[in-house]
């Protein structure tokens, strides 16, 4: 399947237990996937057809048709981070992807508080993507989203997206061939839907010249006419959908020869989701009727992708609904099953509670108590609120500040002479460069996440749009206060006015903290260090 040459399968698989024991770790998972596979899940979880058919609004609507230059800066800025995730990959092909990484290379503390956030966010990340399923259905089926559901116990919205974590917890706990059987579904689903859309598009519907990818539709007028602070907040569609990327490593353990496959997979999810991307948001751009009016309708949180392709297609759009929903579904399956992972390692570690719980491997091979365990977490925040652009904001600020503190125990990792050992994957004498343009792309993104409405960050926290009458600032859409925090259609306005990424970050530290010095101090200071000597992994030849 995807053996190195020379090797039959099953001794390609007997290779890389080897590996994994020489790195302290005993073999436990079903390993069974090839590159298909490994790249599919990583492909999933970006799932650009899941972000931009929800956060097209917030790109089109803030930032005018201009916003398509988003697209490429992020995917060069992430490929910076992926680059040095695949090398990683290939020297440490094991679950849990960055905890994994940051432990073994920089300052356990450091590692720990890393695999934490990045758990939660994943958590939270798969929340927010369950909950995006009901949307796309409302559209298919034509139910109110806030209508009573069939149980008449909660709503639509929050009914179906705790049907759709049921079933990916059920595939994610029965064995990782039927998830990649069905993500190798939905993967080859959307890239052939969003292709075969985008040629229909730009053949039969092209109403825009090539020239409206320049023009800004005025919608810099909030901020004195400088439209560098509006584009930052409109290439959040792309920061929200960009990443997840490492879940090629996070399966190493269940890939065959994974020291090769997991970096080809990771290369490969983000520049194809890149190209794919950007051809597919190039063709809705120009397929636009009314450009005026598609911005109005995006401001209005409108829907412009299914606008558009249903306004030049009829009945046929319908048909990319159905693709949209197929793709929504099977990235949930994969966030869930990359965040199973983390918590299977971080758990055979001792380094949450129960550990062993979270460690256990069924009958299938598979992490079924941590699968279990997600699914439930997952669903927590539907007690909370039933904002699906709340839980999103929180979960991938997250996400971003785990992977920089990655890079940063990496980057002190390099400047002490790591790698000492070669890989299938090497960045040779870029290593060091790449870490640190990984590094300064996700300090800015950072920033850029933790700004508010304020205006203590003068018009790059005072831009605003105008919707029916109204001043709507541009930071409340990707950073808002949680006390302007909407439930059950109430504004929990009692709540403290702090922006929702720095109390979820905040909250997450908190508790990590009082974990941290109650029990895994003492853990991690008498942890005796592992084959792989920390520094000095033992790569098989």
């Amino acid at each position: 399947m995807a053996a190195a040459p020379g090797r039959s399968q099953s001794e390609q698989a007997e290779h890389d237990d080897a590996q994994l024991r020489a790195l302290g770790i005993k073999p436990e998972l079903q390993r069974s996937l090839g590159f298909l596979s490994n790249f599919a899940v990583a492909f999933s979880y970006i799932s650009v057809s899941t972000g931009t058919y929800t956060l097209f609004a917030l790109g089109l609507g803030v930032g005018g048709p201009a916003m398509f230059w988003g697209w490429p800066i992020v995917i060069l800025g992430q490929t910076f981070v992926a680059l040095n995730f695949a090398e990683l990959s290939s020297h440490f092909p094991v679950a849990g992807s960055i905890y994994q990484w940051s432990k073994r290379l920089s300052n356990k503390t450091l590692g720990w508080f890393t695999g934490w956030i990045y758990f939660w966010a994943g958590v939270l990340t798969t929340t927010a993507v369950a909950i995006t399923v009901p949307l796309v259905m409302s559209s298919i089926f034509g139910f109110v989203l806030t209508d009573p559901s069939p149980i008449g116990i909660v709503n639509n919205l929050v009914f179906w997206a705790v049907i759709v974590l049921v079933s990916t917890t059920l595939i994610n706990a029965f064995g990782v061939r039927l998830m990649a059987m069905i993500n190798n579904i939905g993967v080859a689903a959307e890239i052939l839907g969003m292709v075969v859309f985008a040629l229909i598009l730009l053949i039969f519907f092209h109403n825009q010249p090539l020239s409206v990818l320049t023009e800004t539709a005025g919608v810099e007028a909030s901020t004195g006419g400088w439209y560098f602070p509006v584009f930052l907040v409109a290439m959040f569609m792309a920061l929200f959908v960009v990443y997840g990327f490492d879940t090629a490593g996070t399966f190493g353990e269940e890939t065959i020869a994974a020291s090769r496959q997991a970096p080809r997979g990771i290369i490969s999810a983000i520049w194809l989701s890149g190209i794919v991307g950007a051809i597919f948001l190039l063709a809705i751009i120009l397929s636009f009727k009314d450009m005026n009016a598609a911005i109005q309708g995006a401001q209005a949180f409108g829907l412009p992708i299914g606008d558009t392709i249903l306004a030049n297609m009829g009945d046929l759009g319908k048909v990319y609904l159905f693709v949209i929903l197929f793709a929504v579904y099977v990235c949930t399956l994969a966030i869930q099953g990359a965040t199973t992972r983390l918590m299977f390692s971080m758990g055979r570690d001792g380094r949450l509670p129960f550990g062993r719980v979270w460690a256990h491997v069924d009958t299938f091979k598979t992490p079924s108590n941590s699968a279990i365990a997600v699914g439930v977490l997952a669903a927590i925040p539907f007690l909370v609120t039933d904002s699906p652009a709340v839980v999103a904001t929180g979960a991938t600020a997250l996400i971003y500040m785990s992977y920089f503190l990655c890079n940063l125990g990496v980057f002190v990792a390099r400047t002490k002479g790591w790698p000492h050992q070669g890989a299938w994957f090497s960045l040779r004498g870029w290593g060091t460069v790449i870490n640190l343009l990984a590094l300064l792309w996700g300090g800015l993104m950072l920033i850029n996440f933790a700004l508010w409405q304020s205006d203590i960050f003068g018009v790059f926290g005072t831009g605003y749009y105008v919707l029916d009458g109204a001043q709507v600032g541009l930071r409340d859409l990707t950073n808002p206060l949680i006390s302007t925090i909407s439930i059950g259609g109430s504004v929990q306005s009692w709540l403290p006015a702090i922006p929702i990424f720095e109390a979820t970050l905040g909250l997450i530290l908190i508790f990590g903290f009082l974990y941290y010095v109650a029990v895994e101090r003492r853990r991690i200071a008498a942890e005796v260090v592992g084959a792989d000597a920390a520094t000095h992994e033992v790569t098989i030849g």
